[in-house]
């Protein structure tokens, strides 16, 4: 609301002019009474959203806060599907709804100050027209906003359609998340108090800029007393567009997002006094906002004069916001980049990201050799950082696994395993997929080399899946178990 009009006082005077003022005065903070017990302004900038936009819409409409409690502000920016008509049929069966139609800005940021403006709520929760809320998104979030006095709330995340987020940021729950913790977290999609906006004038960026989320957000932490995360629930469903029409991963000019980025290393060096932990968190900024452009497919579909740009920008970042002994804030991989950067040492920054695709590569079964209990297998390595330390079969049925013991050492790029043909019968129920754990967290799913052909020993069929991974089918073997499906 208009601070303007918050303040506004009742002067009843005789003449037609200042009675007509009184009313509008009266009207104004009617609306202000009216509005007391809301709470919480949804701001969505909305652009040709559809036809992810009636799932959002849906899942606010259903929200188990009371519609009393909160309101939706889209703000249609111009869109040339039939996002706009959509939103006005949502607004004439919502009473809480509002949409305000506008000419295309361009960008995200004029819509989200638009909603800034217009917005009523303690907070402000920030969405994007593509994604979706669980329905008890709201009003877990209010709750814990009040009981705390936060003011900023960054709920649990989610990805849709493989959309990857940072899942361990959402551990645990913390009340008072430190600076550094919090701004791994850039995207828009917080719970702000709108009081902090307005106090501090903090508003988005409104030309096209990268990482005008991540300004705001940058701004935003550095005037909040309590910054909390809230992990107790899938409040948020962020969603990769199947049309690839997600800002996130358009072209980027490195010249433009290196200039956004010195803004972001800007406002914590105008802001956290210790520069001890200045330096930090715009370490740990460039490991994550720079750093990952010289990973593995990504620096190499970049041609020649694209990789040296990003290299020529990244030290002038480093050279103008961690002068001095630069490395002393990376180790690892990471200090390994940052000296190549500095060093313009453009050969090595090519083999790291050329390692990095051999290291993601999923293992692959080139030898498939029948026993007299079942079969041996020959896995192919490709991550040279990561030592297999067991096979792992997991049921498609009832995600039970089915550990089996490598022969011998997993030191080789090719390392041997015994598959059982009775253990995995006994194990499974129908199909198990196949797996090479490394250590104790990470496994990955083993594809078949075209030139293995399947066998089936004892029953078992040990076979190349349509997509081209190596499963085992135990129906023949253990038909007690497959009737008892009722299949």
């Amino acid at each position: 609301m208009n601070i303007l009009k918050r303040e506004a006082k009742i002067k009843v005077g005789d003449s037609a002019t200042e009675r007509a003022d009184a009313e509008l005065n009266l009207a104004t903070i009617n609306k202000e009474s009216e509005s007391s017990t809301l709470r919480i302004s949804v701001v969505i900038p909305v652009y040709n959203t559809m036809p992810y936009l009636t799932e959002l819409l849906n899942s606010l409409e259903f929200q188990s806060l009371p519609a009393s409690r909160f309101e939706v502000i889209a703000v249609d920016d111009g869109s040339t599907d039939f996002s706009g008509e959509i939103l006005d049929v949502y607004a004439k069966r919502n009473t809480n709804f509002r949409i305000i139609h506008q000419e295309n800005s361009g960008w995200p940021g004029k819509p989200r100050n638009v909603g800034i403006d217009e917005a009523y709520g303690e907070w402000v929760f920030f969405c994007d027209g593509d994604d979706v809320l669980g329905k008890e998104a709201l009003a877990r979030m209010l709750a814990f906003a009040e009981k705390h006095d936060v003011d900023i709330l960054i709920p649990k995340m989610i990805g849709l359609n493989g959309r990857r987020t940072m899942a361990s940021l959402y551990r645990t729950t913390s009340v008072d998340t430190p600076l550094e913790v919090a701004l791994r977290s850039l995207n828009p999609t917080k719970m702000v108090r709108r009081s902090l906006l307005i106090d501090n004038k903090i508003r988005f960026r409104e030309e096209r800029v990268r990482l005008e989320d991540g300004m705001f957000v940058a701004q935003a932490y550095m005037h909040a007393n309590r910054i909390s995360i809230l992990s107790d629930y899938d409040y948020y469903h962020s969603r990769i567009r199947s049309d690839g029409q997600n800002i996130s991963i358009s072209h980027i000019e490195p010249s433009g997002y290196v200039a956004s980025l010195s803004h972001i290393a800007e406002t914590i060096t105008s802001n956290v006094r210790d520069k001890g932990l200045a330096d930090q968190l715009i370490a740990g900024l460039f490991s994550r906002k720079a750093l990952r452009f010289y990973e593995g497919k990504r620096f190499l579909s970049y041609n020649e004069s694209e990789r040296r740009e990003w290299i020529t920008e990244h030290v002038k970042f480093l050279r103008r916001f961690l002068p001095g002994n630069t490395l002393e804030f990376f180790s690892g991989l990471p200090a390994e980049r940052v000296a190549a950067i500095l060093q313009n040492e453009y050969a090595q920054l090519v083999d790291l990201a050329e390692t990095d695709t051999r290291n993601a590569r999923k293992p692959e079964l080139v030898g498939l050799e029948a026993t007299s209990e079942g079969v041996r297998v020959r896995i192919r390595n490709f991550a040279s950082n990561l030592l297999p330390s067991r096979l792992v079969i997991d049921d498609r049925d009832n995600q039970k696994v089915v550990p089996v013991k490598l022969a011998g050492t997993a030191d080789e790029e090719i390392f041997a395993a015994d598959m059982p043909s009775q253990t995995l019968a006994d194990g499974l129920v129908r199909l198990g997929n196949v797996g090479v754990a490394y250590g104790e967290t990470e496994v990955r799913r083993v594809i078949m080399s075209a030139e293995v052909q399947d066998q089936t020993v004892r029953g078992v069929r040990y076979y190349r899946t349509a997509n081209g991974f190596f499963s085992v089918d135990v129906r023949k073997a253990n038909n007690k178990s497959w009737q008892n499906m009722g299949r």
